[in-house]
């Protein structure tokens, strides 16, 4: 072909477009070859429930939960509530409504806001405490075992004693805290006292430490499965990054478990503000509580003022509550 001719043939085309060439010496062209390729192949037929049988199979699932939560915690508390209000009498109750019981508890000559106050300081006290303590057990057992059967195994074990009654439990603390006890005993033994210290029984503080031992494992509970379910990948980029061990517990793995903290802080402080039988054997009589003094009230048949103390009581609680979360803006914890 003479230099410089040019024919009507493309080079590229005739490379990437070529006519396709099948069994049988058939010819398909381009457009014919694109349109069989480009066909979508059908996609599988799909079977759905329909919404409203996926509705009747979730509201079926919920039903008992929902039945077992209206039953046992909402119609007391609508109970009480109600008698609260009625007027109380020697033998019980009339149904005359009257707000009586709520303007004695907070009139100037009742105890009750006194008891109230000391009992919620009591409570965060034990919450603090059960923080201190719970936190590094739960940290121990989720990070520094390595392997999950024994982080596990150590769990259960700790959970041991909270086998057994929460009575004996608490009763075992009078033979050890008492005046003849044995910590006492032991103190006397080695010269650090020489009388029996009249605190460790029938005193707050005595009542302090019987919560922390009873409520501790609530704190450490949620604690630990958040600590074993943290991405480690943010720890180590921490690391990575060049920040010390107490930096990136600080900055990095404490925020992490804010909800697990906030968590174990509400059922502690919670258990700890209603509580009713270490104040009756550990406190003696000589430590005020709410619980004692609802019980009390119920001996002598004033089921309304009862009632209206547990009423100020639940809502004290719940302010409790709705502060921790607040404070601790819980949604930002997962």
């Amino acid at each position: 072909m003479p230099d410089g001719e040019i024919t009507g043939r493309d080079p590229i085309r005739e490379t990437f477009t070529p006519e396709r060439e099948l069994p049988g010496d058939v010819a398909l062209s381009d457009a014919v070859a694109a349109e069989i390729y480009s066909e979508e192949i059908p996609a599988a037929p799909t079977t759905r429930a329909a919404p409203g049988a996926s509705k009747l199979v979730t509201f079926l699932w919920a039903l008992p939960g929902t039945l077992w939560l209206l039953l046992f915690l909402v119609a007391p508390v609508i109970v009480v509530l109600v008698v609260s209000f009625f007027t109380g009498t020697i033998t019980g109750f009339e149904k005359v409504w009257t707000t009586t019981n709520y303007t004695t508890i907070f009139s100037s000559t009742s105890t009750y806001l006194d008891t109230l106050g000391k009992v919620a300081r009591n409570s965060a006290i034990v919450t603090v405490v059960c923080l201190l303590i719970g936190y590094p057990v739960a940290y121990f057992l989720a990070v520094k075992v390595k392997k999950v059967q024994y982080a596990f195994a150590l769990f259960i074990i700790a959970l041991a004693p909270f086998f057994t009654s929460t009575l004996i439990r608490v009763e075992a603390w009078i033979p050890t805290m008492g005046e003849q006890g044995a910590v006492n005993s032991i103190l006397k033994d080695i010269g650090i006292i020489n009388h029996p210290l009249s605190i460790l029984l029938f005193s707050d503080f005595a009542v302090n430490v019987a919560l922390v031992q009873l409520l501790v494992l609530f704190m450490v509970t949620p604690i630990f499965f958040q600590l074993a379910a943290l991405d480690q990948s943010a720890i180590e980029a921490a690391r990575d990054l060049g920040a010390s061990g107490w930096r990136v517990f600080l900055h990095v793995t404490l925020p992490l478990t804010r909800a697990g903290i906030i968590i174990g802080s509400v059922f502690v402080f919670v258990l700890a503000m209603g509580d009713f039988g270490t104040y009756r054997l550990i406190g003696g009589g000589k430590v005020g509580s709410i619980g004692v003094n609802i019980s009390n009230l119920v001996s002598l048949l004033q089921y309304p003022q009862a009632a209206a103390q547990a009423a100020v009581l639940v809502v004290a609680m719940v302010i409790g509550v709705v502060v921790l979360l607040r404070f601790a803006k819980l949604e930002q914890g997962f």
